[in-house]
């Protein structure tokens, strides 16, 4: 395994690690959820599954994330595309005739699905573990309960909240994110077609109370993308023991099967 600290262009550091078999035909860019890192049992399972069916997988700390330099920068929409874009650059600087694909767990599907929809990018193919597809839902609330009340008085009055929706460690949210999230609703933004065609999946949890399993649906019947639900399982895919692994062959089955 091979421990890269990628430059974004602004200077910041993506922290990186990667499990690369020779001359792949396919490269994945792995994406954590919210208040995870590269170094969850998700990114470490697919950084052994993947490489063993030949794909290449890269895995990267979002801002804000990780215990590493990327949780000194502050958590925006654009510098998560930021990190992804880095990644995506080594690659083609290390392996430029691999065939690039991005796998997103929650959060990192949202913003993988940002990605793909407003940057030139290279890959044209996507697997999405209980992909936040309502992620603004999470901080705006239309009726908000009395404590999430006094979360949003409290992110007004100091400018940023530290946030963990009891998934992993807490992240420092702004306001600034807050307002990121408002304008990027992925109902309305999700549009990779105008980069070409794209070949996306996903898959979700019929009991996930994080990211409501009907939103996944409605999202994947809106966009035509099909989506295989885990019967009894939560957000993180793992109440039986074997789901993670099942995930892992759903997705190198899926990026193999496109090229």
């Amino acid at each position: 395994m091979e421990k890269i600290s990628l430059k974004k262009k602004n200077g910041q550091i993506v922290p990186c690690i990667a499990e690369i078999p020779d001359n792949p035909a396919v490269a994945a860019i792995i994406v954590h959820g919210f208040t995870s890192s590269k170094e969850s049992p998700t990114v470490r399972m697919l950084l052994r599954r993947l490489p063993a069916a030949g794909i290449g997988a890269a895995a990267i700390d979002l801002p804000a994330h990780g215990t590493e330099e990327a949780r000194e920068e502050e958590l925006r929409i654009e510098a998560c595309k930021d990190s992804i874009a880095a990644a995506e650059e080594w690659i083609i600087s290390r392996y430029p005739d691999a065939d690039i694909c991005y796998f997103g767990s929650s959060f990192g599907a949202y913003v993988i699905c940002l990605y793909i929809s407003t940057r030139q990018h290279k890959g044209r193919r996507a697997f999405f573990r209980s992909a936040a597809v309502n992620m603004p839902s999470l901080f705006i609330k239309q009726n908000p309960t009395e404590a999430e009340r006094k979360l949003m008085e409290e992110l007004e009055e100091k400018g940023f909240i530290q946030q963990s929706f009891d998934l992993g460690n807490p992240v420092i949210v702004t306001k600034a994110f807050v307002e990121d999230l408002r304008d990027n609703n992925l109902f309305d933004r999700f549009a990779p077609e105008k980069y070409g065609r794209h070949a996306i999946a996903m898959a979700h949890g019929t009991e996930d109370a994080t990211i409501d399993p009907a939103e996944a649906r409605r999202f994947s019947e809106k966009y035509k993308i099909p989506v295989t639900f885990f019967e009894g399982e939560g957000h993180s895919l793992s109440n039986d023991p074997a789901t993670p692994e099942k995930v892992g062959t759903l997705a190198a089955d899926w990026f193999l099967a496109q090229i």
